[in-house]
Parts: C-alpha cells; sequence; structure tokens
C-alpha cells in the first residue's frame, strides 16, 4: 500500500528558492507514519519542487524517492523514533514579540523568500517566524538556564486540514527555521530533523517559538525547537542536525 503513496511540494513552500523547505517536506514525509509517536527524517538531497515523491516501505520505515524510474535519487528516509520531552518553558508571547523585533532585514537574511522565516514573504503567504535572542529588555526573564531565540507565529485559517486544526506539515515547518537561528552560523542546510507534536493547535490564537543551540561536532550543528500555545502549553517540539557547508559545494550525506 505504502509504494502507492505519493506527494509534491508546491512552490510555495520552498526554502531555498528553488527547493523544498526541509520542516515542512519533512512534516508530509512524517505524515506517512501516522501512528508513529515521533518521527525522524533525514534529508538526503535537496527537495524538488513540482514534482511527484513517492514512498517505498523498508525495514523500519520510508525512503522517499523521485518517481523516474531513470533517474530516481532518494531525497529522505522516515522512520519512527522515541523524542525525550525537551526542559525548555516559554518566554511568554510579549516577550517573544520584542526578540522577533530584532531579527534580520530582507537585504540581511540568507533566505528572503523561504516559507517559513523569509521577510520577504507576505502575510497570509509565508509563515513569516523571525526568531531572535531573548535579551533585555524583552519584557519577561528569560525563563531557561540557557540562551534561546523566540518569534510569535499568527497561523492563518489557510494552514489547518478537515479537522480545523493547524495541520502537521505547518508545525513541523514552524520548528525547522528557528534552529538555524539558534545556531547563528552560516551557511548551513538541515540534514536531519525528528519531531512530536502533542497537541495540534486552531489557527484562532497566537504561537510562542523558540529554539536553541545544542552543541556541534565538527561540521554538524545541533538544535532544538519548540511550539508553545500562548498559555505555555507545549504543543510540539524537535531535536536537529545542520550541516555547515562550503558556500560552494555540496554537503556531505549524514
Amino acid at each position: 500500500m505504502l509504494m502507492t503513496q505519493t506527494f509534491r511540494i508546491d512552490h510555495r513552500f520552498n526554502g531555498p528558492h528553488d527547493s523544498g523547505n526541509g520542516g515542512y517536506s519533512a512534516g508530509l514525509a512524517a505524515c506517512l507514519l501516522p501512528n508513529a509517536e515521533a518521527v525522524e527524517v533525514t534529508l538526503r538531497a535537496a527537495i524538488p519542487l513540482e514534482q511527484t515523491l513517492r514512498a517505498h516501505p523498508t525495514a523500519d520505515g520510508l525512503d522517499i524517492m523521485t518517481d523516474d524510474a531513470a533517474t530516481r535519487i532518494q531525497i529522505m528516509s522516515v522512520h519512527p523514533v522515541h523524542l525525550d520531552t525537551p526542559d525548555v518553558k516559554s518566554p511568554g508571547l510579549e516577550a517573544a514579540t520584542v526578540a522577533a523585533a530584532n531579527f534580520r532585514n530582507v537585504g540581511d537574511h540568507p533566505l528572503p523568500n523561504c516559507f517559513v522565516c523569509g521577510p520577504a514573504r507576505p502575510a497570509g503567504d509565508g509563515l513569516r517566524i523571525f526568531p531572535d535572542w531573548l535579551q533585555d529588555p524583552a519584557g519577561i526573564e528569560n525563563p531557561n538556564s540557557f540562551p534561546v531565540v523566540a518569534a510569535p507565529w499568527h497561523p492563518t485559517p489557510d494552514l489547518t486540514d478537515a479537522s480545523g486544526l493547524v495541520a502537521p506539515e505547518f508545525l513541523w515547518a514552524a520548528l525547522d527555521c528557528p534552529g538555524a537561528f539558534a545556531i547563528n552560523a552560516e551557511p548551513i542546510l538541515l540534514g536531519r530533523i525528528s519531531a512530536r507534536i502533542l497537541k495540534r493547535p486552531p489557527a484562532s490564537a497566537p504561537i510562542v517559538v523558540v529554539a536553541w543551540d545544542m552543541g556541534r561536532d565538527r561540521r554538524k550543528h545541533f538544535a532544538g525547537s519548540a511550539l508553545f500555545s500562548q498559555a505555555g502549553e507545549l504543543l510540539a517540539f524537535s531535536k536537529q542536525t545542520w550541516i555547515q557547508i562550503d558556500a560552494h559545494a555540496p554537503p556531505k550525506e549524514l
């Protein structure tokens, strides 16, 4: 049955100009394992836009491949994982809003048209999540014992599914880019993301997005991210591996 499951990444959901946003694309792939508590997605190649991608079952999950048998490329590998809940708290909407006011402008942003964090995307098109460091005067003291970046996110009604709740792939997208800003190293590409969704929210209330640096191993950088309700309830969280690259060379596979 899984051999028949396909999906496409619409051009709206780009990260780099000519490839899919990693978090959104990983979220679509993760939806093919609906019974998993948490899912890990490893990105193997640039995610093509407007092309059919097909899921192929493996011993412990799925391989996501391009659909042309003559030029088939593995794009992602997907499997269930266990993911420990992070010890992180929401700084609150006010502090997140103040932090986001320091976010980069279009000229300073490496991917200004990214679906998630691109400042060139108008409201109602991109997610417009603009994380920056919590710092004085942030309105509310950082409740965590480590530095975090934070931003508010105001989901729009078009991001909901038939249940009236924000669709899982958009929660994955919102978890993605903030990790890169917590790492604060360029250029980097998302190599792996594991995420768990605890509760999907409606699009009628703002969400607080946070992310934090989790260290590095040579060219690999690690980050965590989380989404909170306005009341401080943990909604979803992720662990990420980012690869620092030579701007003129493709990254090595994880």
